[in-house]
């Protein structure tokens, strides 16, 4: 079948002149129009801008919306906010939207005034995260205001996995958002003590509610380190209240919308049957530290359904392939994108003709069991190939021995030098080329090859002494006297230090007749008395096999990937998410090992010793690193804190100082800054900084009219 091979239009290019004339354009309109759309916008619309989108909207998108002179250009706008938001593009219901209005219903008629709940302190909250999973009010106890406590598990990225929010009775039925920094315990107390300061105000909470609400009003963070003898909070919770505020602008969110947004953009409306169009083969295998990858194919079913394009000389193709791992919660983990992008010479382009697509590349995964979608786009034709699987990968550790899938390949050969550590499908320095198809077909003579891995527990070493037995049986399931089968013995010595091994199996077809094979795989371990199984099915055909004769494409980046740390750091999250910390905290070291300047992992390895109250490895993190831009401002404060806690005041302060001068303003920082140098004496400057801060924190967004 001759491959497709589409040949774009060449489209003429915009002068930086015209993009120049064209900005202009776009920013005389908007002088001219934007006071009078303002005004001019019907009530519907204003209502949907400042009150049903009030806390998801992006600051971008409310300017966009206000530019708009069309009830037409505004319909098209709603319409698209909600699909790119919409978790199943292009379904007949959006579960999103649905969620949101019924969120907004709920706390207009539940909290404050009836109708105008939305606009409270509970109503934002509500809103922006949903119902919590759990609540507690404490109400009519002598000596404490009422309050009520929310407790919530979170997946956003700029949110602690458990929190709290605490709401205070500020008057009757008036509940207000308290924090615990600008407030204090003195905040929540009737009497006497509300003047006696946080100590004795935080003592009256721990007598007449308990040890955990009273540790609540220092901290919203579970983990976070306190001190009832000396009952004052950092500014961690305050800095998380902030980031809820303002949750729709964080640039996570933005991030997430961004690539939606692109997605939207590159990938036609088409309908596309993945279990039709894209083969996937996934497999997970061991390297050579003893790390779990999931190796994965990628292959299109038919030749014409991948494009190529041509400028003036050459031709060339461009794709994108996105990885996503979900767990058994169905929350991302983490996800990984690549674009690969090459041009083609004329005689490449006539030997790759009538070939379907292959891409191989892989991502780290941890024993547990994982949902993994991709997405494989074609960026020149606009056309996207989705695709999804479940993997288990099984626990050394609870199984002793482990006997992998079983990997047909056409062609193996030994990896280049170098190269051997990144490839995909590449285990024991041999390079596997698999066959990414949905059935094996070979013919007559055409040799079944398979390989596969054997896992045990690194602390056994390599036993020169000892042997695993294998049976390979192989038939046809429907006709008796057919199966056959081959003993072999393989020795335990070819266990490496990270205890796996690679073995495989060549069978010759000549002499099977046509029909569907099955293939059983039997190892045993005589020394633990462990056996293990695992099967494939293969079929023998008359016609020519072309399963191996591929266009193969490599995830390019996988280099950088491993040397850069990302894939090390993607493991910790893998790590963290099944709750081994020590695994996730080696996983991020090696990735800050790899890249010292990984901001991400050395954030996560920041909250973990700062929530171990382990101040020192804190302030280690940072002892040969500056303040970026890209810090994140919670990693600041927990160094900024550690430095004070172990008696490096001043040094908090220089730190603070030079964050100051690449980041925003903030009031968390300008606040934390003023404490720090109180703690250093400099009375002036502490007032001043406290100030700024509390005028920051303060300036909450007032409540827009309708």
């Amino acid at each position: 079948m001759p491959m497709f091979v589409a040949v774009l239009p060449r489209f003429p290019r915009v002068s930086l002149f015209w993009k120049f004339v064209l900005c202009f354009l776009v920013a005389t309109l908007s002088t001219l129009t934007v006071a009078s759309d303002s005004t001019k916008m019907p009530a519907r619309y204003k209502r949907w801008l400042n009150k049903d989108v009030a806390y998801i909207i992006t600051n971008e998108e409310r300017e966009t919306f206000k530019l708009l002179t069309s009830d037409e250009a505004r319909e098209k706008f709603i319409e698209h906010f909600w699909e790119l938001r919409n978790p199943n593009p292009g379904a007949p219901t959006n579960s999103y939207r649905e969620e949101h209005y019924h969120r907004l219903e709920y706390a207009s008629d539940h909290f404050g005034p009836k109708g105008n709940g939305w606009a409270t302190d509970m109503g934002r909250i509500y809103i922006t995260l949903g119902e919590p999973k759990q609540k507690a009010r404490y109400v009519a106890q002598s000596g404490v205001r009422g309050m009520e406590i929310w407790f919530y598990e979170s997946n956003h990225p700029a949110l602690p996995p458990f929190f709290y929010v605490v709401f205070y009775e500020k008057d009757f039925g008036d509940f207000r958002l308290y924090s615990p920094y600008m407030d204090g315990p003195q905040k929540l107390v009737t009497g006497i003590q509300a003047e006696q300061g946080r100590e004795q105000s935080y003592l009256q909470i721990d007598k007449i509610l308990g040890r955990e609400v009273a540790h609540t009003t220092l901290t919203l963070i579970p983990n976070e380190p306190v001190n009832p003898s000396d009952p004052n909070s950092t500014m961690l919770s305050d800095l998380m209240l902030g980031t809820i505020h303002d949750l729709a602008n964080h640039p996570f969110t933005v991030e997430q919308l961004k690539m939606r947004q692109a997605l939207s953009e590159d990938i036609s409306h088409r309908v596309i049957l993945p279990s039709d169009l894209l083969n996937v083969l996934c497999v997970p295998l061991r390297d050579s530290q003893g790390h779990v990858r999931l190796h994965y194919g990628l292959r299109l079913s038919q030749p014409e359904d991948f494009a190529v394009a041509q400028d003036e000389r050459r031709y060339y193709y461009s794709l994108s392939v996105i990885v996503r791992v979900l767990g058994e919660n169905g929350k991302e983990i983490f996800n990984r994108e690549q674009k690969v992008s090459r041009y083609l010479t004329k005689d490449e382009l006539e030997g790759l003709k009538g070939k379907p697509v292959a891409y191989e590349g892989w991502v780290p995964l941890a024993p547990g069991k994982y949902t993994i979608k991709f997405l494989f786009t074609n960026l020149l034709n606009r056309t996207g190939f989705p695709a999804e699987r479940t993997v288990t990968v099984p626990d050394v550790n609870a199984q002793q021995l482990v006997l992998t899938e079983p990997v047909s390949f056409s062609q193996a050969d030994a990896a280049e030098p170098g190269k051997a550590e990144f490839l995909p499908f590449t285990a024991g320095g041999i390079r596997f080329r698999p066959y990414i198809v949905k059935d094996l077909a070979l013919v007559p003579g055409q040799s079944l090859k398979f390989f596969y891995q054997i896992w045990r527990d690194p602390a056994a070493g390599k036993d020169t002494h000892g042997k695993l037995l294998v049976d390979y049986a192989y038939g046809r399931p429907s006709f008796s006297g057919t199966a056959k089968t081959i003993h072999e013995e393989v020795s335990t010595d070819q266990f490496d230090v990270s205890g796996s091994m690679v073995n495989g199996k060549k069978i010759e077809t000549i002499d099977m007749g046509g029909g569907s094979y099955r293939l059983s795989i039997s190892l045993t371990d005589p020394e633990i008395q462990q056996k293990r199984f695992d099967t494939m099915t293969f079929q023998i055909v008359a016609e020519k096999n072309s399963a191996s004769d591929m266009w193969q494409i490599d995830d390019e980046g996988l280099k950088d990937y491993l040397t850069g740390g990302q894939s090390d750091f993607d493991r910790g999250l893998l790590y963290q998410y099944r709750g081994e910390n020590e695994k996730a905290v080696a996983a991020f070291s090696e990735a800050l090992r790899r890249d010292p300047n990984h901001e991400r992992a050395r954030a996560r390895l920041t909250e973990y010793y700062f929530q171990r109250q382990d101040f020192p490895k804190v302030v280690d993190l940072f002892a040969h690193t500056q303040v970026t831009e890209k810090t994140d401002e919670g990693t600041i404060l927990a160094v900024a804190d550690s430095l004070d806690r172990t008696g490096r005041s001043s040094q908090a302060v220089d730190l603070l100082e030079s964050a100051l001068k690449v980041k925003a303003p903030s009031g968390p920082l300008y606040i934390a800054l003023g404490t720090y140098y109180q703690h250093i004496g400099n009375n002036n400057r502490a007032e001043d900084f406290h100030n700024k801060g509390k005028a920051l924190m303060s300036s909450a967004p007032t409540k827009s009219e309708e």
